[in-house]
């Protein structure tokens, strides 16, 4: 079923549960296919529109669940032109600030041998699932890979590729990103 309420589109096939008061800037795209389901927090803002972020877009938010994916995100989320993959579990907690043109993906989105993925196997994708604690702020045009925690308070800095487990009030950053400092 398609349905299109203002300015955001919603693609609906299974489970996809906007809890009200979400404000949505632009065309929003949500995929939330058999098996799989999507939870949006009340309070949340996200921003599609080219204009709607001044440090520019390159694409529409996408928020996607597939092959029984999970993702919940918390009350007060900010996002910007990016996008949300999960094949397994996506948590993301309240008042969180997602940059401009992120990718948070649980997945390595096809399998690693190559036999596998002429055959187009899903199961044979690997995926873990990302943790993202409360007040989080991911900058502009960072990679969240599978596997990921972190705790409450961490700041990743702009174009960081985040890949392990990551304490709470740290900045982390790089490629791969690392513990730069400690919040007090």
């Amino acid at each position: 079923m398609l349905r299109y309420i203002g300015l955001y589109l919603i693609f609906l096939k299974q489970k996809i549960k906007d809890l009200g008061h979400v404000k949505y800037n632009g065309f929003t795209i949500y995929f939330a296919f058999e098996n799989s389901e999507i939870t949006i927090g009340k309070g949340s803002r996200v921003n599609s529109a080219s204009l709607s972020n001044m440090l520019g877009l390159y694409q529409r938010t996408f928020i996607i669940a597939r092959y029984g994916g999970k993702i919940t995100i918390g009350k007060n989320l900010g996002i910007s032109g990016s996008t949300i993959y999960s094949m397994d579990e996506i948590k993301i907690g309240e008042n969180c600030l997602i940059g401009a043109n992120c990718k948070i993906i649980d997945n390595d989105f096809h399998p690693l041998d190559y036999i596998e993925r002429i055959g187009n196997k899903s199961s044979d994708i690997k995926k873990r699932p990302i943790f993202i604690g409360d007040n989080c702020f991911i900058g502009m045009n960072s990679i969240i890979l599978k596997g990921t925690t972190m705790g409450n308070n961490c700041i990743v800095g702009a174009g960081s590729v985040v890949s392990g487990s990551f304490p709470a009030n740290t900045i982390i950053a790089g490629n791969p990103a690392k513990i730069i400092k400690y919040l007090a």
